[in-house]
Order: C-alpha cells, then sequence, then structure tokens
C-alpha cells in the first residue's frame, strides 16, 4: 500500500459526529459482524454508550496514564496506522500521527503535546530495543524530538512537563516464552499460555500467574530513571533487584513518584513512594494479615492520596482502599464481589469511583461480574464521622450502578476505564463488538423519549 493510498484509508476510518445520531436501543453484547453500533442505549442499564475509535478499531491509555490535553478539549487513543485525537464535544476523531510504529504514551498536563515513541525493530523485547520519544503539538501537529534511550520505557510526565519517569530491567526475558511482548502494545491485548502439574493448559488468569511468578522469582537488575525533557539529562533515582512496574508522577507536584514491586501480590510489599531526585523512599501499605494483598494503585486527581485496590484476604473481601500521603489517614471503602474490577478509577471531583469489571476466572470469581460500574461511597449506617480518629482506618461502603453490560468483553483485554475531564463520561476500552474499539459511556442515563 502506498503513502497516499494508506492516507486515504486512515482519513476514511476516522469517525464523524455522532452528537445528534438517533440512539439504537442494541444490547451491548451486539452481533460482531459488520462494524460496530456508532451510538446505542444499554438496555440492560438505562446508559448511553459511544464509540469514539474509528470502524478500523482502537485502544486507549493504561487506566492511570494521562489521555488529556490541559483543556480537557481533547483525548489522545491509538487508532489503525498511528495516534489520533477525540474531540470531546463532537466525539468526531482525526488522525494526528500516521505511523503505524508509534507508541501513544501520555498526553502533557501543562503543554497541548501529545507523547508517543517509536522503538528501533529488531527481535528483543521492546523495553531492550532502542527508542526515540517524541512530542507531538495537538494543534499544530508540529513534532520535536524529545530524546533517545537505548533501553527502558516511560509510563509518566510530571506535572509540570519537565520530566519523563522511565524503568529499564537489564537481561529480563519475555513473560511468554518465545514471544517478545505478550501484550499487543498500541491495542493492549495480552496472551499468556502455561501448562498445570497435570500438562493440561490453564486458562488465561492462571497462566499469566504462573508467568508473573517466574518472572518475580528471576530478581534481574532494574533501574528507574527520570530524563530531562529540556535537556535530556538522564538521572538514575532507585536501582534494584525487585521486579518494578506501575512508575508514575503526582498529577500536581512535580517531584512525587510512586511505582510497584510487581509479582505475586500475596509475596511482594507493592506500593512505594519516592521523590524525583531518590529520596524519600517509604513503603505506602503495612500488609496485616496472611494472603491479604493490594496494588494497581494510582494518584487522586489532587495528588493527595494513592488508590489501591485491596483484599483481605486475596478474593474474599474487597476494597477500594486509600493513603493520604501526607498525613498518612487511610479510607477503605467496601465494594462486593460482582463489582469487584480489574482496574477502578475516580472522578476528578474526587466524589465517585468506577470499575471495569471482571470475569469469573479471575480473582474475585465473580458470578455476575462483567460490568463496568459506577460506585458512590456512603458512610456506614450508624456510624458516627464526628468521632472518626485519623490514626484509624475510616471505612465505608461503596453503593454501585451498573453503566455498561460487557457480558460479551474478553478480559484478556483489560478494560482501563478513565473518566472524561469533567465527569460526565466514562471512556473505557473493549471488544464487546470483535474489534478492539473505545467507547465512551455517560454517567448520567439517557432520557426516554
Amino acid at each position: 500500500m502506498t503513502i497516499e493510498t494508506r492516507r486515504g484509508v486512515l482519513k476514511g476510518l476516522v469517525g464523524g459526529s455522532v452528537a445528534g445520531a438517533a440512539l439504537a436501543q442494541t444490547p451491548a453484547a451486539a452481533q460482531s459482524a459488520g462494524p460496530a453500533p456508532r451510538e446505542w442505549v444499554d438496555r440492560r442499564t438505562g446508559h448511553r454508550i459511544v464509540r469514539v475509535s474509528p470502524d478500523g478499531g482502537g485502544g486507549k491509555l493504561y487506566f492511570y496514564k494521562n489521555a488529556w490535553t490541559p483543556e480537557g478539549d481533547l483525548m489522545a487513543i491509538s487508532v489503525p496506522g498511528g495516534i489520533g485525537l477525540v474531540d470531546l464535544k463532537t466525539f468526531r476523531t482525526r488522525v494526528l500521527v500516521e505511523n503505524e510504529r508509534a507508541d501513544l504514551m501520555f498526553a502533557a498536563r501543562r503543554s497541548r503535546e501529545i507523547y508517543y515513541s517509536i522503538s528501533d525493530p529488531g527481535d528483543a523485547q521492546p523495553m531492550d530495543r532502542p527508542r526515540t520519544v517524541f512530542a507531538v503539538h495537538a494543534d499544530s501537529g508540529r513534532t520535536r524530538k524529545v530524546c533517545r534511550i537505548p533501553n527502558g520505557q516511560f509510563n509518566s510526565l510530571n506535572a509540570d512537563d519537565t520530566l519523563l519517569l522511565g524503568f529499564v530491567a537489564y537481561g529480563s526475558k519475555p513473560l511468554q516464552p518465545n514471544v517478545p511482548d505478550p501484550r499487543n502494545r498500541r491495542f493492549d491485548q495480552a496472551e499468556y499460555a502455561a501448562l498445570g502439574p497435570d500438562g493440561k493448559p490453564l486458562n488465561f488468569a492462571k497462566a499469566k500467574g504462573v508467568r508473573m511468578l517466574q518472572r518475580w522469582a528471576a530478581r534481574y537488575p532494574m533501574e528507574i530513571f527520570t530524563i530531562d525533557t529540556r535537556t535530556g539529562e538522564r538521572r538514575v533515582i532507585h536501582k534494584t533487584n525487585e521486579w518494578i512496574g506501575h512508575t508514575q508522577f503526582s498529577p500536581t507536584d512535580p517531584m512525587q513518584i510512586i511505582f510497584s514491586h510487581e509479582g505475586p501480590w500475596d509475596r511482594v510489599d507493592r506500593m512505594w513512594a519516592i521523590r524525583a531526585d531518590g529520596t524519600g523512599l517509604r513503603k505506602l501499605h503495612q500488609r496485616t494479615m496472611n494472603f491479604e494483598i493490594f496494588g494497581h494503585e494510582w494518584f487522586s486527581p489532587d495528588g493527595r492520596q494513592v488508590h489501591y485496590d485491596l483484599q483481605t484476604p486475596r478474593g474474599q473481601v474487597f476494597w477500594v482502599a486509600s493513603v493520604d500521603l501526607e498525613t498518612g489517614r487511610r479510607v477503605y471503602r467496601r465494594v462486593e464481589r460482582d463489582q469487584w474490577s480489574v482496574h477502578f478509577n475516580v472522578s476528578p471531583d474526587g466524589t465517585l469511583f468506577a470499575g471495569d469489571g471482571g470475569d469469573a476466572d479471575m480473582v474475585a470469581h465473580a458470578p455476575d461480574g462483567k460490568w463496568l460500574v459506577l460506585l458512590r461511597p456512603e458512610t456506614v449506617p450508624d456510624a458516627d464521622p464526628a468521632n472518626y480518629r485519623d490514626e484509624l482506618i475510616t471505612t465505608q461502603l461503596m453503593v454501585p450502578e451498573r453503566l455498561v453490560d460487557l457480558s460479551a468483553h474478553d478480559y484478556r483485554l483489560e478494560p482501563n476505564l478513565s473518566f472524561s475531564p469533567d465527569g460526565k463520561w466514562i471512556f473505557f476500552v473493549s471488544n464487546m463488538h470483535g474489534k478492539n474499539h473505545v467507547y465512551a459511556v455517560e454517567v448520567a442515563k439517557a432520557q426516554r423519549t
């Protein structure tokens, strides 16, 4: 295919406005033949859902990564052959970067730049290959080279756009043997396979657990580093033989970082904080019972708290927990089994939470868990908040409201939900109609006509 032909295909893939389209009363588990529907009201929840990715498919960033321009008007997504921008007023999508090797990283919080990287060709894992980082302006399309690294990857950009946060493993092997990277980085579909003690193939969740255990036990040397976006200076801030992941800058404090010790959650002290100058290393949660697990941590929008999935013990009692980085105050919000989710997120004003569900093979083994749910924290009945003491854990209850029927979704693809900057929509990725697509569900119920 020529460059001119591919450009024409890309232009044909992007979607037109659906703001005034008639609402099709199509269930979420619609047939996969033909293009996924553009807009419908979920019959089981009463909430409006809009597809924002083009007919060819699309992907969104990991749940904690910033996808929004500072003004909250545009969202960066992956589209076939490049990177696209979604106009949040019209839900129209346009192509910003035409390069099928472009790996969308995140949007800057202060400028209107979208960061992406391109890895050099090769058979090694992406982290083990050289890569070049670029920043493209969302309006002008002007592109600049930010840096080039011999190995490693980036998960975050700090609050004032001055530091990239990277990590690298030396000598590591792929999680899935003979597959350089089991996760499709552009559209985020993971593949894991392993045999059980009886020699029979394990399901996806158990196979992933086997590979995670093997990788954790390998103890490869790793580093967390920063790169100055103005000078290109690389600075190592932490070295370890723990498996490092989930590296994140605070959305408000340019120096505050959290990261995780990856691996089987019951075997690691997962959540850690550190400053961008390498000081202030500290653990954020102390296990108090056997088989207690916690993780999938993320910053609150104001940067003051770290939220996380907590289970006491694993697979039995479920919480969306938080710790205040300054005061140490903790809040545990109770979630029922069918509302447990692969990932949770919080609205921009901090008043609402949401979860993207999970299938019956996952840790909660929920019999009816394949839903995207809104979660409203409420005070425990008969509690007396006036007598709460900050040194003790505050407990709340999560009241659920189902938003999207994900019964047709294959959870090898993580939905990775995130609230829009105005809090009125929740964006997620799903394969419920066949191809991976980016969708938005309206938090308010659709008006009946």
